[in-house]
């Protein structure tokens, strides 16, 4: 399956999934810690310039904006993107929403502080190039912030992707903190740093190791 039809079914997946997303979502539940742990990742007390890549029903957009960041962020799914613009819209958050695909958006060049990509990587036909995405829109020294984590361990978090979807996906079993390191670098980030020990508990139910990092542009 060619990367364009791949994105493509991913993004009318998680168009149909939208509407009951947000129910069962961590990001929801335990709303609070992920606050708190962003929070202590992002390093300021500065407002900053934040885009969000694959911002889904808008997770880390809804909260840096809480934080009083600057938001822009884009995603591929119509529906997922209907859920975040209702979600800032009812908590009062000013966030710049644009429907695209991470490699199409079109942010410019150099104009973000913070870079984030939650739960995205594992569901994208070319993780790289999300990463590379990041670096073309952090000024230097920008940060970048990775969470994801090893999907394939705990089945009620396993995508319903067509099977030839998702053998065309190379991280549809999910990320290792390890291997996210690894691709950080090769992507041309410095050393990364993890924050998923702030979370008393993990925040998925069923064990999933997860991560949080960030790292700097080099």
């Amino acid at each position: 399956m060619k990367a364009a039809e791949a994105q493509a079914q991913v993004s009318d997946y998680w168009t149909r999934r939208a509407p009951a997303f947000d129910g069962a979502a961590s990001h929801v539940a335990q709303a609070s810690l992920w606050r708190d742990v962003l929070a202590a990742a992002f390093e300021t007390e500065d407002a900053k310039d934040v885009v969000d890549l694959g911002t889904g029903t808008g997770a880390c957009a809804l909260i840096a904006a809480s934080l009083g960041h600057r938001v822009r962020a884009c995603d591929g799914s119509e529906g997922m993107l209907a859920a975040a613009r209702k979600a800032a819209e009812a908590s009062g958050l000013d966030v710049t929403f644009e429907q695209a695909l991470i490699e199409e958006a079109t942010f410019a060049p150099a104009s973000a502080d913070i870079v984030t990509l939650r739960n995205v990587l594992w569901t994208l036909p070319d993780p790289m190039a999300a990463l590379r995405k990041a670096q073309l829109i952090l000024r230097p020294s920008g940060l970048v912030l990775v969470s994801d984590g090893l999907w394939s361990v705990a089945a009620q978090y396993r995508s319903t992707y067509p099977d030839g979807l998702a053998a065309s996906l190379p991280r549809h079993d999910g990320l290792t903190e390890d291997e996210t390191r690894t691709m950080l670098s090769e992507a041309g980030f410095g050393p990364a740093r993890s924050w998923q020990h702030l979370f008393p508990a993990s925040p998925y139910p069923g064990d999933v190791p997860m991560f949080v990092l960030t790292a700097r542009k080099g």
